[in-house]
């Protein structure tokens, strides 16, 4: 979940003392992809409007978690700064987004970064798109 350190905390004590298995508040937390966001939006959507004019819509296939829908070659540079704005301030479809890439025929998937929380989130939606998933540290 995410929100102002004072919901969050209460949330956390909430389900603990509910009988959660395990409910903590990561070092990364923030109100990322809710409406508390929407400052630091419009900040992003300004700067990235800056540089439009040397952005190029993707090669591939790209699933956005805002809509949990692919964009590609033909997306307009102008829809891929919006979506990347309503990023910051919508929930994130990471389930969906994934369960479309496996029926669109994605086949392998790779998580950059130091952990692997995204692996064991794939392990719950799809245990073959699990086996095929390789993390790179970065």
């Amino acid at each position: 979940v995410a929100g102002t350190k004072a919901s969050v905390m209460a949330l956390e004590k909430k389900a603990m003392d509910a009988g959660a298995l395990q409910a903590k508040i990561l070092k990364t937390s923030g109100a990322f992809h809710t409406s508390v966001m929407a400052g630091a939006k419009q900040n992003l959507v300004s700067e990235l409007e800056q540089v439009k004019a040397s952005m190029r819509p993707p090669r591939c296939k790209v699933y956005m978690n805002t809509t949990a829908q692919a964009i590609g070659p033909e997306t307009p540079v102008k829809d891929i700064l919006h979506l990347l704005g309503e990023q910051l301030v919508s929930p994130v479809r990471w389930e969906q987004s994934m369960q479309l890439a496996i029926k669109d025929g994605c086949t392998s998937f790779v998580e950059c970064g130091p952990g692997k929380q995204l692996k064991a989130m794939m392990k719950r939606i799809d245990p073959k798109a699990n086996e095929r998933m390789t993390n790179v540290l970065v």
